[in-house]
């Protein structure tokens, strides 16, 4: 069994080193200074982030297990890089980002195969699973949806059903703002989040 992944401590120091009101400007999130803590909206869900407890919670029934490891760790990454910055409204793939070809590749490409593989041709599945994580439909592929993973990290995934010819594929797209907000390992985390919920939501 291997062993259980944690977030860096070093991460966790970086956070709770920033000022709190800048880091809520920069990535609107709120912060309470009565909990010393953030208030986050990711995805469909809101989560308290506690950096001196080195802890991440659910608003909604919080359980006693640790959130998701990539789910924390593109949370931490993002609190800690979000900048002041409008979005570009241009998507583009996670190797169209500079150094992207060489980083996406081998055991950091973007998680699409198990996407893939359960909505091959599960196209209700796949909608239902979308909009169940807040998805909002848009133009692409056979179905696409657009996702507010973080306030400025919006993500879209597209998927071409499966047919006599090809087989089915997914792909994503990020704003192009999104590798000045979180490097590309955080990026690769994100999409890690997105395919964990949409398994999820099919379950």
């Amino acid at each position: 069994m291997s062993a259980e992944k944690v977030i860096p401590e070093e991460l966790w120091n970086s956070l709770n080193s920033l000022d709190p009101l800048e880091v809520s400007r920069r990535s609107l999130a709120s912060y309470d200074e009565k909990i010393q803590g953030y208030s986050l909206k990711i995805l469909d869900g809101d989560y308290l982030v506690f950096p001196e407890k080195q802890i991440i919670k659910t608003v909604q029934a919080p359980s006693p297990e640790p959130l998701p490891f990539y789910l924390q760790l593109s949370c931490i990454n993002y609190l800690i890089g979000a900048k002041d910055i409008p979005l570009s409204g241009q998507w583009v793939s996670e190797k169209q980002f500079p150094a992207g070809p060489i980083f996406f590749r081998g055991p950091h490409e973007m998680p699409t195969r198990k996407l893939e593989q359960i909505f091959s041709q599960d196209l209700d599945g796949f909608t239902n699973a979308s909009t169940a994580q807040g998805g909002k439909k848009v133009e692409g592929g056979d179905m696409a949806y657009e996702f507010l993973v973080f306030p400025k990290i919006p993500a879209r995934i597209i998927l071409w059903l499966a047919d006599e010819e090809f087989p089915a594929r997914v792909s994503f797209l990020f704003d192009r703002t999104a590798n000045v907000h979180l490097q590309l390992d955080a990026l690769y985390a994100v999409g890690k989040v997105l395919e964990s919920a949409l398994l999820e939501a099919k379950t």
